[in-house]
């Protein structure tokens, strides 16, 4: 396991973030490490005992040893070479389709909610203005705290679902004991386990400097009660959805624009769930396992052929080696790399960076809610009546249905 470490840390895997490169630097590509699944200590491995195999056989060979393996002809190894060529290449289309699916809609996921969230404001901003001129200062605070509280709760939201998908049942499977499992055993070890909670930061403890992004950076922390609520919830991604239409709803009739139109906000937060729920069935769904199973087989007896075919066609102690070597590798890391893509939201190097595309959505979130913005699209606009934290303590506070349900978990998972 040291020795793995060591290896490991040499070969770049300590760094768990999503990798941008320049494809037009040649060198820098060819021999970068981070990230590569051809200088993997298993693929060169692999590739070595490949080529010292050959070299082995070319050695028989050439002492003319009775026994030295050969082949008569070379149909049946071609054939076997096709069908597991074919096969892997057909892996590595389903896996890049998986991730480009995966990334496709985390974008459409994190868009509707951006989306959701600006029509609230555009409309309550709106109906704020003309409340302020008709010095209506109950209707001025309810819908400022609900501005406040869909804020925190829409980066609350972000927060959770990125976490479900990085938390998915493959990665799971990784994590526990990578032992073959069926659903309904994953479902009794996740309720055994527990509702992971992610990592979170408020924004204003957080460092924008750091390198690498490890917590779901928030507003503000969520309330102890908040917390309990997530806990005991099957699904804290529904849970958190149900309190920004619950708050929708209740501001619904204070807003000034006509309901028809309100209604856009609610398909958007559904489109939303939408792309979330696709992503989860890439996150939760693995690749088949009797094609990988099969693959794997063909891949490893193919692998051990490799040599006495090539010996056999070559007679070189230096060139049939070598081409053992690459042969080996051209098959092993393209199934390497099917895999990688296969589960897009994991923890390794080449996977989606979901606290980068959290940090992103907050941000979105932080632009739209500036002061600055309703005093270019309103210069008489003062910005400088309203604290939206000292309602920090409400804000923070779940719907009273969420409440009410609280002391009682069985209604909660029902």
């Amino acid at each position: 396991a040291g020795l793995k470490c060591a290896v490991d840390a040499w070969f770049g895997r300590q760094f768990r973030k999503m990798l941008l490169y320049d494809n037009k630097r040649f060198l820098r590509l060819l021999l970068n490490r981070r990230g590569s699944v051809f200088y993997r200590c298993d693929s060169l491995m692999g590739g070595l005992f490949v080529a010292a195999l050959g070299g082995a056989i070319q050695y028989m060979h050439e002492i003319e040893w009775e026994d030295a393996p050969s082949i008569g002809h070379h149909y049946g190894l071609q054939a076997l070479g096709v069908a597991v060529t074919w096969a892997i290449v057909f892996r590595t289309n389903l896996a890049w389709t998986r991730y480009w699916e995966a990334v496709t809609q985390l974008h459409v996921m994190y868009s509707k909610w951006a989306d959701a969230f600006s029509q609230f404001y555009g409309f309550s901003e709106v109906t704020l203005k003309a409340a302020k001129e008709k010095k209506d200062e109950e209707k001025v605070k309810r819908i400022m705290l609900k501005q406040r509280r869909l804020k925190v709760n829409f980066a609350l939201l972000s927060a959770v679902a990125a976490q479900r998908l990085s938390n998915g049942d493959n990665q799971l499977i990784e994590d526990m004991s990578r032992k073959v499992r069926s659903r309904s055993a994953m479902r009794v070890e996740k309720e055994l386990k527990g509702v992971e909670l992610p990592s979170m930061v408020a924004k204003k403890d957080f460092d924008r400097d750091l390198r690498t992004v490890g917590s779901y950076v928030l507003f503000c922390k969520p309330s102890e009660q908040q917390m309990e609520l997530l806990q005991v919830s099957n699904d804290a991604v529904s849970s958190v959805m149900y309190w920004i239409i619950w708050d929708l709803a209740s501001v619904m009739k204070d807003i000034d624009t006509a309901p028809p139109i309100q209604s856009r906000m609610y398909q958007e937060l559904s489109n939303g769930m939408l792309g979330f729920n696709n992503c989860l069935k890439i996150a939760d769904v693995p690749f088949p396992l009797p094609f990988a199973q099969l693959l794997l087989l063909l891949l490893v007896a193919f692998s051990v052929l490799i040599p006495l075919y090539v010996i056999v066609f070559t007679k070189s102690r230096v060139v049939g080696p070598i081409l053992c070597f690459f042969l080996f590798e051209s098959l092993w890391c393209l199934n390497e790399v099917a895999k990688e893509l296969e589960n897009p939201f994991g923890q390794d190097m080449n996977d989606i960076s979901l606290p980068d595309f959290h940090l992103r959505f907050v941000d979105n979130l932080e632009t739209v809610s500036q002061c600055e913005q309703r005093q270019m699209l309103d210069p008489g606009d003062d910005c400088g009546d309203f604290n939206p934290d000292d309602l920090r303590s409400l804000a923070n506070q779940p719907p009273p249905m969420a409440v009410a349900v609280l002391g009682d978990t069985t209604k909660l998972r029902l």
